[in-house]
């Protein structure tokens, strides 16, 4: 995969989770938004103080090693792995509870293999494939490295938690998209082959 470009193999892998999504979610994407109650609120409170302190985190432990930000790129990938990751994400998150369906009816145990699936997945995708094919941006000298993995877990917490009691995508997408902003705002890279 050395001689496809970095941008063609995002955009392939953005293919196949977009189509796994429309092929297997479609009904959770246009379902009506789920009410705000209290639970939710907190939720999304949660979520964006989390977002806050990893970009203030992903900040001062990467380099963006003298690249240019791209605006177009920005937007781009933002946008396009924020729905793609996050339908992948979500695929992992519920085979997960369909396979727990299959041994017990309890719905926590449901959102622990799910979590667990996630964070599998989460693992492998970065560490086989992001980490592959970004340039080198992490700042190992950086003091506020140790920090990093506790804010992915929390981050994923809240999204599991999203899918689990509201089976909401559209505000993972968003929360997700963020996520990405920041990155390519510190790492600073191209979607152009």
């Amino acid at each position: 995969m050395d001689t496809i470009p970095a941008p063609l193999q995002i955009y392939a892998y953005w293919a196949i989770a977009i189509l796994i999504g429309v092929l297997f979610f479609r009904k959770d994407v246009t379902a009506p938004n789920p009410p705000f109650d209290a639970r939710r609120i907190g939720l999304l409170i949660f979520s964006v103080i989390i977002l806050a302190l990893n970009a203030y985190i992903y900040s001062n432990s990467t380099t963006d090693g003298g690249r240019v930000l791209d605006p177009w790129s920005a937007l781009i990938f933002s946008v396009g792995n924020g729905i793609a990751e996050t339908f992948m994400f979500y695929a992992m998150f519920r085979l997960g509870q369909v396979l727990t369906k299959k041994i017990t009816a309890n719905q926590w145990a449901g959102f622990a293999l799910g979590f667990l699936f996630f964070m599998i997945y989460s693992g492998l995708i970065h560490g086989l494939f992001w980490l592959n094919i970004l340039p080198e941006h992490v700042v190992q000298t950086s003091p506020f490295k140790p920090f990093f993995m506790p804010i992915q877990l929390m981050i994923a917490l809240s999204w599991a938690l999203s899918f689990f009691w509201y089976r909401d995508l559209r505000t993972v997408f968003v929360l997700h998209a963020l996520v990405d902003l920041t990155m390519i705002m510190n790492v600073k890279f191209s979607m152009f082959p």
